[in-house]
């Protein structure tokens, strides 16, 4: 268990919070907390109380940085993007955004998710509903006899599309009695049949075709969100009785009997899903939900809806058609209503005033924390030093993160040579986080010092670059020198 995580239980104040947490006390606000350490608050929480988490929050680039400081803490971290929605007839998203959604939500589906990340505009956009997406999944055993061509027809109801070498997610093939299905970009799985009968399951590396470990079953789940919920029949007679049969819908219904549907989805998405949720309803069973600044997010909600309203006056000013799932967009309105079935957490780095009444009940479930981010960008060494003999002295647990084991043991080194007192109590181990953090309540210094090697490394390559640049130029001068003698 890492250090900056096993300290916390020795701590009333952590071990009250805890204990709130177990007993489902919802909603809850901690305040005072530096970026990072709402990271370390979070993971601690689901370590603690052996919970799945989702952190909510404003954008993608805090996401990002989210995502990022979670990887010190564990690597069994899933992000879930927000989608595209298609104002016009073409398909812009990328496969891998794709990929990584449908992938978290089948994570989320497993129980294999046990930390989420995300947005608040992803939460506000509406999906398919849990019982539609996951009504076909099937599992293969060893030993059963299957039909393959009923296998046929499962896996492109799952989305996953035929091709004769499976080179990526969300393709199969079929050579003589052998099925691959690409489940991951990196791996898929390998079937072996002798006859109708099942020989063989194992996994195998996309990259090589090599097959690896052997599994007794396999469950197969979507490879794309966009499942159907009802047959296209159905699906194009709720177009017809909602739109104006124009020539233009008449070109898409044309394009929707022929296959060519996931293009039109975003134009006529309440035809094609009638149960329609979000990522919340995914999560309202299990998931402790954690809010990244509600006051930030709030104000992004609001601002997602004047942009979704300015890109609907315009298709409105153009006399196109408007995407049934651009107006199907939750304000933060619906979203605080939403989170009301979930357990909830707010992430707050200062005591914040009113923003809505579920935030202010939040407060009265508050505990507060004084913490100070602590950073070492572009800076000597000797100011790193000197803030670990000053936590020293003031007998602090000190936690230090140098990157990799190379700076470990050269920070080991140039330590022992400051200091003069034994620095054995000082932690240092790999890893790093976007800023180091005091916590005052727990009596815990952390430096993220990766950065100070980092820049002690370009400054010495640099300097490396202009000595031989400067032997160039001298040896260059001297030949031109003798040249013009002679």
């Amino acid at each position: 268990m890492d250090e900056i995580v096993k300290i916390l239980p020795n701590f009333k104040k952590f071990n009250a919070y805890i204990n709130n947490v177990n007993e489902r006390l919802s909603p809850i606000m901690l305040s005072g907390l530096t970026d990072s350490a709402k990271v370390h608050f979070a993971y601690s929480t689901a370590f603690y109380s052996e919970k799945p988490i989702c952190i909510i929050t404003y954008n993608e680039m805090q996401a990002k940085k989210i995502l990022k400081d979670l990887e010190y803490f564990t690597e069994n971290v899933t992000y879930f993007p927000r989608r595209e929605i298609l104002a016009y007839d073409y398909l812009a998203e990328s496969k891998d955004i794709s990929y990584e959604r449908i992938n978290c939500l089948n994570n989320i589906y497993d129980k294999k998710a046990k930390i989420v990340v995300t947005t608040i505009e992803a939460v506000s956009q509406e999906i398919v509903s849990k019982e539609t997406l996951y009504s076909n999944i099937f599992t293969l055993k060893e030993g059963i006899s299957i039909n393959l061509e009923d296998i046929k027809i499962k896996l492109n109801e799952l989305g996953y599309e035929r091709c004769d070498l499976v080179e990526q997610a969300a393709e199969y093939s079929i050579r003589g009695g052998i099925i691959d299905i690409g489940v991951t970009a990196k791996n898929g799985i390998r079937i072996e049949l002798w006859g109708d009968e099942i020989d063989s399951i194992r996994k195998f590396d996309v990259e090589s075709q090599r097959s690896t470990d052997k599994v007794k079953k396999v469950t197969i789940y979507p490879a794309s969100e966009f499942v159907l919920e009802d047959n296209l029949s159905n699906i194009i007679k709720r177009i017809e009785e909602k739109s104006d049969q124009d020539e233009k819908t008449e070109e898409d219904i044309e394009a929707i009997k022929e296959g060519d549907y996931l293009s039109k989805i975003d134009k006529y998405f309440n035809s094609f899903y009638q149960k329609r949720e979000t990522l919340i309803d995914y999560l309202k069973d299990d998931y402790i939900i954690f809010l990244d600044e509600i006051g930030k997010i709030k104000a992004r909600s609001e601002n997602i809806i004047k942009d979704n309203n300015t890109v609907i006056k315009t298709l409105v000013e153009k006399k196109r058609e408007i995407p049934e799932a651009l107006k199907n967009l939750r304000d933060y309105i619906k979203f605080i209503e939403e989170i009301k079935k979930v357990q909830t957490i707010y992430l707050e780095k200062q005591d914040i005033g009113f923003v809505d009444k579920q935030s202010m009940h939040a407060k009265r479930n508050g505990y507060s924390f004084s913490y100070r981010e602590v950073n070492f960008f572009r800076s000597s060494m000797d100011l790193c030093i000197q803030e670990i003999q000053q936590a020293k002295k003031a007998r602090k647990q000190i936690v230090v993160l140098v990157g990799n084991k190379e700076n470990e043991n050269k920070l080991r080194q140039i330590l022992d040579e400051k200091i003069k007192s034994n620095t054995d109590d000082i932690i240092i181990q790999p890893g790093e986080l976007s800023a180091g953090f005091e916590s005052f309540d727990f009596n815990l210094l952390v430096i993220s010092a990766k950065e100070i090697f980092s820049s002690t490394l370009k400054k010495r390559k640099r300097l490396s670059q202009e000595f031989k640049q400067g032997e160039t130029v001298i040896f260059s001068d001297l030949k031109v020198r003798r040249l013009h003698c002679s």
